[in-house]
């Protein structure tokens, strides 16, 4: 009888739980519903009065605003302030030259009023796969929008051809989201470790964390490679190295000591090949990488956009500076 008992209430613990997966389908499938029609009403509320406006060539413009605004306001409530109103107009002009209906349902309004202050479209795609790739939420977005994620990455940055996929998402310079003091390599680790989604996100779209401090037997010595991560999306190794300096040409030959032992050892089936990144205080033009290494720089938190520019400004000049040493290699050797 015992075990009789024992059965059905096994039996009703598991029909209870496929009811709260049920409810759940229901419930997200809602919520998405109800976004999807909250967007499209804001979208033809701005389509209606921008169309209004050029009906009667613009000769009406913050007096419809204003009153209709106020009309509704009193109706609906303060989700049709003039504020709102104004951002439904601009809502729509951003998105009147695209099928609007295919971002509906990947973001909510809360990430468009973030987005609503970025004029370039391109932008505006790239923030929008960054919503769906990484499940931003709105503040997670405001960071990325306020530390220019888009100008710091570093296909953004390259005029020549992509070196590889990940250059599509990998931020350079990567903003670590703690205080300013100086720091060892080992409490720089502790830090990027406490926040490792942060860190995470600043290099790509699917990536996880493996292991740090992990150990490589090279040539009878044992090294160890800070962080090693794993992009799901490029299907590769990333192992960061931390140097709190210059960059040297020793560094760049330990990290392909690194990429070496993986592609040899741990690299499996379809895995594309290792990617390392040297992650630095200070970068070198003159030390020259390959299409497997990235100097990139790090800075503690977000600094003002003169300055996040003028780093960019720079990052894009080594760029430059960096392909033109390969060339001229590479005509020595012609040669």
């Amino acid at each position: 009888m015992a075990n009789a008992v024992i059965d059905k209430n096994e039996i009703v613990e598991k029909d209870v739980e496929e009811l709260i997966l049920s409810a759940d389908v229901l419930i997200n499938n809602t919520i998405r519903n109800i976004n999807t029609q909250l967007m499209e009403l804001y979208w033809n509320i701005g389509k209606m009065i921008v169309e209004y406006r050029r009906k009667n060539d613009f000769q009406y413009g913050e007096a419809v605003i204003n009153r209709f605004s106020k009309e509704l306001g009193i109706k609906y409530g303060k989700g049709f302030d003039y504020s709102n109103i104004t951002r439904m107009i601009k809502f729509y002009k951003i998105f009147s030259n695209v099928a609007p209906e295919q971002y509906f349902i990947k973001v909510n309004w809360s990430h468009i009023k973030e987005m609503l202050r970025i004029s370039d479209f391109k932008q505006i795609e790239y923030y929008l796969k960054e919503i769906e790739d990484k499940k931003l939420t709105k503040n997670e977005l405001a960071s990325l929008i306020k530390s220019k994620g888009y100008e710091r990455t570093i296909s953004n940055q390259r005029k020549s051809k992509l070196k590889n996929e990940l250059e599509k998402t990998l931020k350079d310079p990567i903003v670590l989201n703690i205080d300013n003091k100086k720091r060892s390599e080992k409490e720089l680790e502790k830090e990027i470790l406490n926040n490792i989604s942060n860190f995470k996100r600043e290099i790509g779209n699917h990536v996880m964390f493996f292991e740090s401090q992990y150990k490589v037997n090279i040539n009878g010595l044992t090294h160890k490679v800070d962080l090693v991560f794993f992009d799901n999306e490029i299907n590769s190794y990333i192992l960061v190295d931390l140097k709190i300096n210059k960059v040297t040409n020793r560094d760049v030959f330990q990290m392909q000591m690194y990429i070496d032992y993986f592609n040899k050892y741990m690299k499996q089936g379809k895995f594309n090949k290792t990617i390392g990144i040297i992650l630095c205080e200070t970068k070198d033009a003159r030390v020259e990488t390959n299409n497997e290494i990235y100097q990139v720089k790090y800075l503690s938190e977000i600094p003002k956009d003169k300055e996040l520019l003028k780093i960019i400004n720079e990052n894009k000049i080594i760029l430059l500076k960096t392909e033109h040493l390969k060339i001229e290699s590479k005509d020595c050797i012609a040669k």
